[in-house]
């Protein structure tokens, strides 16, 4: 009867701890700016080096565009998020999410900054002479449509009234192509994003009409679902990736990062401003 009870209390004890570790799992989201198979391969790499780090399994979650990605926040599907400082400006309107690092890039550190795309071919020499033209750019949530508009509004261009303004590309690599193929007759992308395209299309033949403002790079943000001690766990883990180190090329080299940095909320004031400025937060 011992045995048999014991046998009871054995098989209740497995199946809560499968249900501890089943809830245990901790799902980042990250903003999906390329294709969701483009962005697993950047950052499944990251979220194993997490798992192994924080003690707890971290799932990688892309969703199919820029407002699933929103909403899926916002409806409690994701613990911590990885994404660009507009998107991240917006959702901290609606829900009470701690940014607690910053990426680094290799040229630019904790800051980036767009382009303005034309193909050589187009006459097109500089912004000044887009007015009349296709603009493409990639989400109304895209940092660089927001500097990209600040800029056009500094040459004296409306974007209301001066443009035809093509339907949001959703993908960087579909506003390059819309170049490229002459779809469009200038885009705006990150500065950065250009050299990934090398293996889809001829590089050659596309030509950088104009650089926006520096704006400050993506954060790492947690949302209310996640418990204070994997938080700290993961910002630990992330501030541990330091830039020209083995760990973090191993780690970040496949998304083009070399590691994070502390940030905080203040940073993003001066996007806010901008965003503001332009209508669109």
């Amino acid at each position: 009867m011992k045995k048999a009870f014991l046998g009871v209390v054995v098989f209740f004890a497995v199946v809560a701890g499968m249900a501890v570790s089943a809830s245990a799992e901790i799902k980042f989201g990250v903003l999906p700016r390329l294709s969701a198979v483009e962005m697993h391969a950047m950052f499944s790499p990251l979220a194993d080096y997490l798992s192994k780090e924080v003690g707890e399994k971290v799932t990688l979650v892309v969703p199919k565009d820029f407002d699933a990605y929103k909403a899926m926040v916002k409806d409690g599907q994701i613990d911590i998020g990885f994404a660009n400082s507009l998107v991240y400006t917006e959702i901290k309107k609606d829900v009470n999410v701690d940014p607690f690092a910053v990426s680094v890039e290799k040229k630019a550190g904790t800051k980036f900054r767009g382009i303005f795309i034309a193909r050589k071919d187009s006459g097109i020499d500089s912004i000044k002479n887009l007015k009349g033209k296709k603009l493409i750019f990639v989400d109304k949530s895209s940092v660089v449509y927001l500097t990209g508009i600040l800029l056009l509004n500094k040459a004296g261009l409306d974007m209301n009234k001066d443009f035809e303004v093509l339907p949001f590309a959703k993908k960087v690599d579909n506003v390059t192509m819309a170049v490229f193929n002459k779809a469009a007759d200038a885009g705006v992308i990150r500065e950065d994003d250009l050299e990934k395209m090398k293996d889809k299309v001829d590089l050659q033949q596309i030509k950088v009409l104009a650089y926006t403002d520096y704006s400050p790079n993506w954060p790492v943000f947690i949302t209310p679902k996640l418990g204070q001690a994997s938080a700290a766990k993961i910002r630990a883990a992330l501030l541990k990736l330091k830039p020209n180190e083995t760990e973090s090329e191993k780690v970040l080299g496949a998304a083009k990062l070399t590691g994070f940095a502390p940030v905080s909320d203040k940073d993003y004031d001066s996007l806010r401003q901008a965003a503001k400025l332009v209508g669109a937060l």
